[in-house]
């Protein structure tokens, strides 16, 4: 059975949608998301360890989930914004994490999650200039993190010269600028793009620890949380008028969160003064190569929103951060914000993240293969029983690789 979850406005190309398919030879389902109470996704991880399986958002998408229990395939159709999937078609994607549960594993010597059910291959279909490449790289990262294969990406406008300008657009945007001091400047503006609330988040624990750094060098910081829509008009503005902008965020199903692209395509992509911006990228896992399709798309931000690039810094590990009230753990994390704190420094100091020295921070690229056999063969069980200690802790009462939705289809 293959699932289509159209996120354009109710209706729209769905005739052209239904002939894409009209000669599989395969049970097809289309639901128009436009129809749904979709919200986006908060980073709350409650579906892994405090009720495996199940969102925490009441909302109409737990019927997706159902459905996802049942089939192969899974298309999401979408509108294209800065070259790549827009917030509605992100939105339905990021909710998707519930199909994984806690536990790692190595996946194609890729570190994942387990999946709570069965692999699901992935395509996506757009309207719009997306860049092609970009869209085909990430269907791909979104594909192998269900375990699944890529069915493709398919433009419903079919224009290739518009595709070719689009993706021409992309590689001018996507350039950094040559290192810059921020000579004069004395106050930086910050953007916490995680969907999660201020107090738990991660991003934020990264932000403090950096702007200690920035500090430390005489530079002051004005931080908004977009976690907290009664900030946006003023971090909006603040966007506008202020020429020196970090935006840090989490990774989310292989690129930016739902809920910051939509913040971000509220923005005037043309500006009264002219503005560096900047980028903090942190994912859970430690391999840095996980991180690069998001590092590639934040690149091409800068230029579609009359900014210039001043690099993106880039750095996995971070998932334990959240649990810092735990004393061993606080101790494992107390290394890494100190690195976040002596990164602060170094944008002061240099202006940029386009520095051998943000190079090197993110890291190794990939688990070395002892590094992966030694994880098998001994830190899986401790990770593991960490995950499973951290569950009780929140309360959960079930196993934390539980198929609660699995019954309901026998």
């Amino acid at each position: 059975m293959t699932l289509v979850l159209n996120t354009l406005e109710s209706g729209d190309c769905s005739e052209q949608i239904k002939a894409l398919f009209a000669d599989k030879n395969e049970e097809i389902e289309i639901i128009n998301t436009a129809d749904l109470k979709i919200m986006h996704c908060m980073g709350c991880n409650n579906c892994w360890l405090k009720t495996p399986g199940i969102c925490a958002i009441k909302d109409e998408y737990e019927i997706i989930l159902k459905k996802l229990v049942s089939v192969e395939n899974f298309w999401v159709v979408a509108d294209t914004k800065f070259g790549f999937i827009d917030y509605r078609g992100k939105r339905v994607l990021d909710r998707i994490v519930p199909m994984l549960n806690m536990y790692i594993e190595f996946r194609d010597s890729w570190e994942r999650h387990q999946l709570r059910y069965h692999p699901l291959n992935f395509g996506f279909i757009y309207k719009g200039n997306g860049n092609r490449e970009l869209l085909e790289e990430w269907s791909m990262r979104v594909a192998r993190n269900m375990a699944g294969r890529s069915l493709g990406v398919i433009s419903l406008d079919k224009d290739e010269a518009q595709e070719n300008i689009a993706e021409k657009q992309f590689e001018t945007a996507a350039t950094p600028v040559e290192n810059t001091t921020l000579e004069s400047a004395e106050h930086v503006i910050i953007i916490n793009g995680s969907p999660r609330v201020k107090k738990n988040s991660n991003t934020n624990k990264i932000i403090q620890a950096f702007a200690e750094g920035l500090e430390e060098a005489g530079i002051t910081h004005k931080l908004y949380s977009l976690s907290n829509h009664a900030e946006w008009d003023e971090a909006r503005e603040a966007f506008i008028t202020n020429d020196n902008i970090i935006i840090a965020v989490p990774l989310f199903v292989e690129c930016l969160p739902s809920l910051l692209l939509e913040f971000l395509s509220t923005l005037p992509t043309e500006r009264k003064q002219p503005a560096k911006l900047s980028f903090i990228l942190h994912g859970g896992f430690d391999e840095g190569h996980q991180l690069r399709l998001g590092e590639k798309f934040l690149q091409s931000l800068p230029a579609q929103l009359g900014c210039s690039c001043s690099g993106v810094l880039v750095k996995g590990g971070s998932f334990l951060l959240r649990n810092r009230e735990n004393s061993y753990i606080k101790k494992m994390t107390d290394k890494m914000l100190a690195s976040y704190t002596k990164m602060g420094l170094s944008f002061a100091r240099n202006g940029s993240f386009s520095t051998l020295e943000a190079q090197k921070f993110t890291g190794p690229e990939k688990n070395p293969k002892i590094g992966v056999i030694l994880f098998n063969l001994i830190f899986k069980r401790i990770v593991k029983k960490n995950f499973e200690r951290m569950a009780q802790e929140w309360g959960c009462t079930r196993p934390l690789n539980d198929k609660p939705y699995l019954a309901q289809q026998r």
